[in-house]
């Protein structure tokens, strides 16, 4: 699994980071740290060095954020302990090579990046050039989801991304998870994601089917009742609820307390359907809760 961690030196920044820390534990995966800095400063330490890059802010903040990560594991062993630095031949530009001292994880890497550019841009660059599987970002807490200087960054990734997205509200706990899986073809990847989320908050989890007009096809239905099975199976509280599809976003707002909101938006979903293609970016700047995007 590859996780990108995508913030800013803001504090919802370091509250989505330590959500990072608690997948790390759980799945082992290869993790990302990832910063944007504007166009200028990107130009200026091209040229100049990174001088301009070790004074941002940017430096500060994930330097914490790299010590907070690392230093999770306390004594326990971490898959990302340092091994004794080594030399290794790093690419650069124009086709030369030069000879770095590098001090990789024992098993695994953690890696520290900046980009210049358009921030939510940069993000989704990175993300699709690497492979990712989960993007997590967080945002202001309240009823509207910004970040620093009110920029629209988490509605427009997790709207535009490939892969999946975890949009972590900034101080606001997990104690259930309504999860939207309203088709058949639910990947087993998004439904261990939902497994990791309710294992680490220790959280109660709501299935939501979507239903048209009173009903729902016989195959979801069927799908439904099966994911209640599997996760019960891995003792996870879980319960089942029909909504009705117009009726799904005032439901919602009506619910959403303490909770995470997942939604899988294949292809087939009905939501992807009965919805215009901005909405999830609509519904996401006005979520008090935190959101899953699950692709």
């Amino acid at each position: 699994m590859r996780i990108l961690f995508a913030g800013d030196e803001q504090h919802y920044s370091e509250f989505a980071m330590n959500e990072v820390v608690r997948l790390a534990m759980n799945t082992w995966a290869d993790v990302t740290f990832l910063g944007v800095v504007s166009e200028g400063l990107g130009a200026e330490a091209a040229t100049a060095g990174g001088g301009a890059l070790s004074r941002h802010p940017l430096n500060e903040a994930f330097n914490k954020y790299r010590e907070t990560f690392l230093s999770a594991w306390g004594n326990e062993g971490s898959p990302y302990s340092l091994q004794e630095p080594q030399y290794e031949w790093v690419s650069c530009r124009g086709g030369q090579w030069e000879q770095l001292r590098i001090s990789r994880g024992v098993r695994k890497d953690l890696k520290v990046r900046l980009r210049a550019g358009d921030t939510a841009a940069e993000i989704l660059a990175e993300a699709r050039e690497e492979g990712v599987d989960l993007i997590v970002l967080g945002c202001t807490k309240g009823e509207r989801c910004l970040w620093q200087g009110g920029l629209t960054v988490p509605q427009k990734v997790a709207n535009d991304a490939s892969c999946s997205v975890l949009l972590v509200k900034e101080d606001q706990p997990t104690s259930r998870i309504l999860a939207c899986l309203d088709q058949t073809s639910v990947s087993q990847e998004s439904l261990e994601m939902i497994n990791q989320m309710a294992t680490i908050h220790k959280a109660q989890l709501q299935l939501i089917g979507l239903t048209k007009e009173g009903g729902m096809k016989t195959d979801a239905y069927t799908r439904l009742i099966e994911l209640g099975d599997y996760y019960s199976d891995r003792r996870i509280p879980v319960a089942t609820k029909l909504i009705e599809v117009p009726d799904f976003t005032n439901s919602l707002a009506q619910e959403t307390q303490k909770d995470l909101l997942a939604l899988w938006m294949g292809k087939k979903s009905l939501l992807d359907r009965f919805y215009p293609r901005d909405w999830v970016e609509k519904l996401i700047a006005t979520s008090p809760t935190s959101v899953l995007v699950l692709r």
